[in-house]
């Protein structure tokens, strides 16, 4: 290809790259702000306990990647659901029941990588990073309580919308305080 060519391609993947690293935007452009930042930030990776005896060894690796991966995804379906709810104040089925079908796979899949983290780290645990993982635990259970009785009121014809939202809701204050560490044990700054 000759170079009089090539310059309209190459100014199109400069441009492209530009726009998605946020180096670019053109004026005119309304680029939607995004609802939350769903990417894991853990506080470690903050250094907020690095410095706590036992702490190094934060939770890492591939069943703890999976976990935040599969939160994700649950919320990401919550909150489909939840905001179709919301705004047309009725449960649309041909929405609600394969989001809630997703929402339990994620959750499913959540709960066995986060007990194998649990069985991999459990001899080094410390006591701040047991309080951490039985926070954990407790946010788990009260999304899989939520969850199932979001399943039974799907399987009535007319579900009720507001037990519909209320559900909801709840998941997605569970599924965030899951980032959140606890109070309990930990150094004040």
């Amino acid at each position: 290809m000759t170079s009089h060519r090539l310059a309209p391609i190459a100014a199109a993947i400069t441009l492209t790259v530009l726009f998605n690293t946020g180096k670019a935007a053109p004026a005119s452009a309304q680029v939607p702000k995004p609802m939350r930042d769903t990417t894991h930030a853990h506080p470690s990776a903050k250094g907020q306990m690095m410095d706590m005896p036992g702490m190094a060894a934060m939770p890492s690796g591939p069943h703890h990647a999976l976990v935040m991966a599969y939160r994700d995804n649950l919320t990401t379906f919550t909150r489909a659901l939840q905001g179709n709810v919301v705004r047309s104040k009725a449960v649309d089925l041909d929405l609600a029941r394969p989001a809630v079908s997703e929402m339990r796979r994620s959750f499913d899949q959540m709960r066995t990588h986060h007990k194998a983290q649990m069985t991999m780290m459990h001899d080094q645990m410390q006591p701040p990073m047991m309080a951490m993982m039985q926070d954990m635990e407790q946010h788990l259970t009260a999304v899989g309580t939520h969850l199932t009785a979001l399943e039974a009121d799907l399987q009535v014809s007319t579900p009720d919308h507001a037990k519909v939202s209320v559900h909801t809701a709840a998941i997605l204050t569970e599924c965030d305080g899951m980032m959140k560490m606890p109070a309990t044990g930990m150094p004040k700054k």
